[in-house]
């Protein structure tokens, strides 16, 4: 009661939600999209959203067991025909969202845009629960480019979910592949990888950790290798694809269109999620004058 309306009314429009997400694997993905809704309803003027997977104790190891997701030899071959599973990780990761203009006006170190999300679920195309399938994953994929209004044609790489089992990287690239066709016929235009090569598999914070790899790529303009592969699965069509992995560190120049790419998160389950990124815009100038500023200097001599 003590402050203008005005004032009150800015106070109840920081407070909005607080949900609990849980989409096993594609969690951390499912909860950013409702956090790009809740922005873009004006529930909120900005969103933490995180998630991760620490599982004491943590340095144990896992228990191979053949066809089951667990990698035999302790490492994730990502879309690599000695792909035999996944290995679990420990992390957590958050990312802060705020309406771009109203990041740029506040003066926020922007790290990359949200241009646009889909979510799907598998439904009845599923063969079993923990069954992926082409049709839901590529439905996801295709709302995502929709929603950004940007054309896949113009996307530079893409963050697959990539767990490197032996069915799941063959269906997940056919889904992107038929999504893609939809707007491009090109081939081998766009690097494919997965962060779970390099830190295991982070179960609900899996998204968030493939957007923090992919927003510093774009900050360093540089695509890293998606590691431990050497020759691709035999069931995944590279050739006709758009796709080609990213074997090794190479420079993510700026051409004539911003950076982009898209990062995929699939859930046990079903619930499939992908996200479009681009590079975040040039700072503005500041040209503030009439104001003093104290300029620190220390030094050992003259």
């Amino acid at each position: 009661k003590d402050f203008p309306a005005t004032r009150v009314a800015y106070q109840l429009h920081l407070r909005g939600p607080a949900i609990n997400v849980k989409t096993a694997c594609s969690s951390s993905g499912s909860a950013l999209h409702l956090a790009c809704q809740t922005l873009r309803s004006g529930d909120a003027d900005l969103m933490l959203v995180g998630g991760g997977r620490i599982q004491p104790p943590l340095g144990a190891g896992h228990q191979h067991r053949e066809g089951h997701a667990l990698s035999p030899d302790g490492y994730c071959r990502t879309f690599s025909d000695r792909a035999r599973g996944m290995v679990r990780g420990h992390g957590m990761g958050f990312l802060v969202l705020k309406p771009l203009e109203r990041a740029r006006a506040d003066g926020d170190t922007i790290h990359a845009v949200i241009k646009g999300t889909g979510i799907s679920n598998d439904g009845s195309d599923k063969v079993g629960f923990t069954a992926p399938s082409v049709g839901g994953q590529a439905e996801a994929i295709y709302r995502a480019y929709q929603s950004a209004g940007i054309n896949p044609d113009t996307v530079d790489y893409i963050e697959a979910h990539g767990t490197g089992t032996p069915i799941g990287d063959p269906i997940e690239v056919a889904a992107l592949s038929q999504a893609f066709r939809r707007f491009t016929d090109r081939k081998n235009y766009c690097g494919i990888g997965s962060v779970k090569t390099n830190i295991g598999h982070l179960d609900a914070g899996a998204c968030i950790a493939g957007i923090i790899k992919v927003a510093l790529s774009m900050r360093h303009e540089k695509l890293p290798a998606s590691l431990h592969f050497e020759r691709p699965n035999p069931q995944i069509d590279f050739a006709n694809s758009p796709f080609s992995v990213q074997q090794s560190l190479a420079d993510w120049p700026r051409g004539a269109k911003p950076r982009r790419a898209g990062v995929s998160s699939l859930g046990l389950g079903g619930t499939n999620i992908h996200v479009v990124l681009e590079e975040a815009p040039p700072a503005a100038r500041t040209t503030e004058t009439g104001r003093a500023d104290l300029l620190l200097l220390s030094a050992k001599t003259e």
